[in-house]
């Protein structure tokens, strides 16, 4: 745990992949209230559902913040415990935080974390989405475009020529680019 811990001190988001054969819940929960230790800094546990964490007794104790209720301040160690699409939606506004996401569908959260760069603790490495230039900028377009839900004519006209240009780039991948947008 201690190696683990030195390289996660190196990285700002730390995916913890659910294994098919190793208990990663343990290893995620370890990990997280670890990094905000080794940090000195607050951990707040977000969650879909509060009783998620409340059945855990070292998570119970922490400020726990779901999809539904409560605000994540930024700057200290947020534990992403077993989230849903829509539980990553409170992060967007995150800066100076560091991420500890500890996955509950197999693979469901690779994409964020290969758009995000994060750390895989199951391989040891930072995971990367392999953008180009004209790739990222695409995608920044579609979710500027997308601040008024992509409703209107001229937002859905722009953002169908993004998506041509990350098809034409080869670089359309509907699950990065769905992990990106949200």
């Amino acid at each position: 745990m201690s190696d683990l811990l030195d390289e996660a001190h190196n990285h700002r988001y730390i995916y913890v992949p659910r294994g098919e054969v190793k208990d990663s819940l343990t290893l995620g929960k370890e990990l997280g209230l670890a990094v905000a230790r080794a940090r000195q800094l607050p951990l707040t546990v977000l969650t879909p559902q509060k009783i998620s964490a409340t059945h855990h007794a070292e998570l119970a104790k922490l400020t726990i913040v779901t999809e539904r209720s409560g605000h994540i301040a930024d700057g200290g160690v947020v534990m992403v415990w077993c989230p849903r699409f829509k539980t990553m939606e409170k992060l967007h506004h995150l800066e100076k935080s560091v991420i500890v996401l500890v996955e509950w569908v197999p693979g469901e959260m690779e994409p964020w974390a290969k758009v995000t760069g994060a750390y895989n603790v199951a391989t040891g490495e930072v995971m990367d989405a392999a953008l180009s230039a004209e790739a990222q900028k695409a995608l920044e377009g579609i979710v500027y475009e997308g601040y008024k839900g992509w409703s209107d004519d001229i937002s859905a006209r722009v953002v169908r020529g993004h998506l041509e240009d990350l098809q034409a780039a080869g670089a359309y991948d509907r699950s990065l680019m769905l992990a990106y947008a949200r």
